[in-house]
């Protein structure tokens, strides 16, 4: 019999499932309660022990008093236990119905086949294609297996690197030789990482918009990142971090190179290197005069490029990154990412989550340098098994199903 969770009990139990992440929290729960949702922390116990959870979300729906349901990120159980996956339908079936739901949506983090960095299915690799089918058998409706970015609920295909067990040394070895060079670029730049406490998320915001407006997309507004802040804060769950330019620092590293560089030229006695250490100095000094002017202009310490991490359960989640366009040149995101990954590993986390992408993977595809940027660390693309929709109330699911066509097609029509 389905029972209600304490937040402790429903937390601890999801940090340590293999198949989560921070949407399976009471702190996704509450900051959902800010946009309209309800939420309840459900599960199976045998022997009071929790063998299955989920958060399950809820929204009235205007003008008929019913309700829509989904489980972020599908329920936390063994999806092999195919008895135990049946009679938690059956359960959440049986709730649903009784709190007056039409239907409720789950998107599972389980891998539909295994793919390497390139998109390329891995031969012999992992399959679950028969757990589709199950859950389609069980009475589910599956979306389909979308390929494009912002057709699910949350993306379909995800950019992940392993960092369990692994070395700093080794991840960086297995990185591709570009972002190897962005990576080793970026530490002579006088960068450094910063978390931000709650004072400073309009920093954060500020940046967002930035790239927002870059970018073609719209920002969430600064409540919600704040209200995000403060109910994953309570137990260390998010991490806000700014990339920041120290200027002086850069310029004392850049002093340092000319020295150096003028020492060798003085040492050296073929004209042809000499005059290539020359050409070194004057770019040396050029950057000098480059950097003092943007001291002088915008201070000492200048905010590059941002990003919002989950740090809930087995996963370090890159959720949101960003980063002023006409800093891009200092790698700051490349710095950002690495930091967070030596972060992971430290910290013992099995995987460095860069989250979403699209199925598309040739170089015509709008979204195709977000991925390339993500394969470049030597992250492999995971293909998951998708969304899927269990009717409880065929009537008024029609009935929704209509409302909601028409109100897309009024949306699109005064876009």
């Amino acid at each position: 019999m389905l029972e209600k969770l304490t937040e402790q009990e429903f937390n601890t139990f999801s940090e340590n499932h293999k198949n989560s992440l921070f949407f399976q929290s009471s702190y996704w729960g509450k900051l959902k309660g800010g946009t309209g949702w309800k939420h309840e922390l459900v599960g199976l116990k045998e022997n009071g022990q929790v063998k299955a959870a989920s958060l399950l979300l809820s929204k009235k729906i205007p003008i008929f008093n019913q309700y829509i349901f989904y489980s972020p990120r599908g329920f936390l159980l063994d999806y092999n236990d195919k008895d135990l996956v049946k009679q938690y339908t059956e359960e959440i079936n049986k709730y649903v119905k009784n709190e007056r739901g039409i239907f409720f949506k789950i998107n599972p983090l389980i891998i539909y086949q295994e793919r390497d960095k390139d998109g390329c299915v891995v031969e012999d690799g992992i399959n679950n294609e028969e757990l589709v089918e199950y859950l389609k058998k069980l009475g589910y409706q599956h979306t389909g297996f979308t390929i494009k970015y912002g057709k699910d609920l949350e993306p379909r295909w995800i950019s992940v690197l392993d960092v369990k067990n692994k070395t700093e040394e080794q991840t960086l070895k297995n990185m591709r030789s570009t972002a190897r060079w962005g990576i080793q670029n970026s530490y002579k730049h006088g960068l450094e990482l910063v978390e931000l406490g709650k004072d400073r998320i309009k920093e954060f915001k500020d940046l967002m918009q930035h790239t927002g407006e870059r970018r073609g997309f719209i920002d969430r507004p600064l409540s919600y990142y704040q209200k995000m802040y403060e109910e994953f804060s309570k137990d260390d769950k998010i991490k806000i971090m700014i990339v920041e330019l120290n200027t002086s620092k850069y310029i004392e590293n850049l002093n340092i190179q000319y020295n150096e560089t003028n020492k060798k030229k003085e040492s050296v006695k073929k004209e042809g290197l000499k005059k290539e250490l020359e050409n070194q100095l004057e770019a040396i000094q050029k950057k000098i005069k480059e950097i003092e002017k943007i001291k002088s202009e915008k201070g000492e310490k200048i905010t590059v490029a941002g990003g919002l991490f989950m740090t809930f359960g087995t996963q370090v989640v890159s959720l949101f990154g960003a980063s002023y366009r006409e800093y891009m040149k200092f790698n700051g995101q490349y710095f950002l990412n690495f930091e967070m990954i030596k972060y992971a590993i430290k910290n013992g986390y099995e995987k460095y989550n860069f989250y979403g992408i699209t199925g598309e993977f040739n170089k015509e595809s709008p979204m195709y340098g977000l991925f390339d940027f993500k394969r470049s660390f030597g992250a492999n693309v995971e293909e998951l098994v998708g969304e899927f929709t269990y009717v409880t109330n065929h009537f008024y699911n029609s009935i929704y199903n209509i409302m909601f066509k028409t109100y897309r097609t009024i949306k699109r029509l005064h876009k």
